[in-house]
């Protein structure tokens, strides 16, 4: 039996990107971490989760956080879950709104798809601005693993 009837996820990543010093043209993968902060029903906090992610791309880095965060929900709750990021790419493509070119981001859309079948009800994705309260406590989250993990 799950403990929540629904969860509200908040995920963010960061991803830093290296820059050609010469041209200033950014490099395609950087370090990278996750965090995201998961609601009850009723609004409150009752998780908050970390991961460092090594080197990847921004894609990446987002579909990674968001995969963390759905394979922790399943602790929680398997019925209703609605995902939040400022990733409007991400939340596109989950959406069917986009389509999806690349090889190593439509693996990662699979297994979010795969996951989502551990939940009674259809994940729900919704865009949220940067600057939303809960947008902002993640991307924190997700900078603070960050810096505990790469210096420089």
């Amino acid at each position: 039996m799950s403990k929540y009837r629904k969860l509200k996820l908040v995920s963010d990543a960061c991803c830093r990107l290296q820059s050609d010093k010469a041209t200033g043209v950014m490099h395609g993968k950087g370090k990278s971490a996750c965090g995201f902060v998961m609601l009850d029903e009723t609004g409150e906090v009752i998780a908050e989760r970390t991961k460092y992610l090594g080197e990847l791309t921004v894609p990446q880095a987002e579909y990674e956080g968001l995969i963390f965060a759905l394979d922790t929900a399943v602790e929680f709750c398997r019925t209703r879950v609605e995902v939040w990021m400022d990733s409007e790419f991400v939340i596109r493509q989950m959406t069917g709104d986009y389509c999806i070119r690349s090889e190593h981001v439509k693996l990662l859309f699979d297994r979010v798809k795969l996951m989502e079948q551990r939940f009674l009800e259809p994940v729900q994705y919704f865009h949220h601005d940067r600057g939303s309260l809960w947008a902002r406590r993640a991307d924190k989250l997700a900078n603070e693993e960050y810096s505990r993990n790469h210096t420089g």
